[in-house]
């Protein structure tokens, strides 16, 4: 179940994060300062969420993290596909 949690947060936080750090800095490194800060914004929730899950429930902290880990995965390429589409958007409508 905690897979699930996982996959859907950094799918979210891999989507929207990026978009959100365009949206207010639009300098020569955007891209990657966006990507950057989403994936580590990833992995610190999949970290507290490993952290929970472990206090919550019987669960092995380092099995749950290293699940997240497997989750995780799939920001690196959603994160900065995510920032360079919001970029493409804002110089299409002339917001540069």
């Amino acid at each position: 179940m905690t897979l699930v949690i996982f996959i859907l947060a950094v799918i979210l936080i891999g989507w929207f994060v990026p978009r959100a750090i365009i949206d207010h800095y639009r300098g020569r490194y955007a891209v990657v300062i966006a990507s950057v800060v989403a994936l580590m914004l990833g992995v610190g929730f999949i970290w507290a969420g490993a952290q929970i899950a472990a206090m919550l429930a019987d669960y092995d902290a380092q099995t749950e993290f290293d699940r997240g880990v497997n989750a995780w995965k799939i920001m690196l390429l959603i994160a900065p596909a995510s920032a360079l589409h919001r970029r493409k958007q804002l110089s299409q409508n002339g917001e540069s």
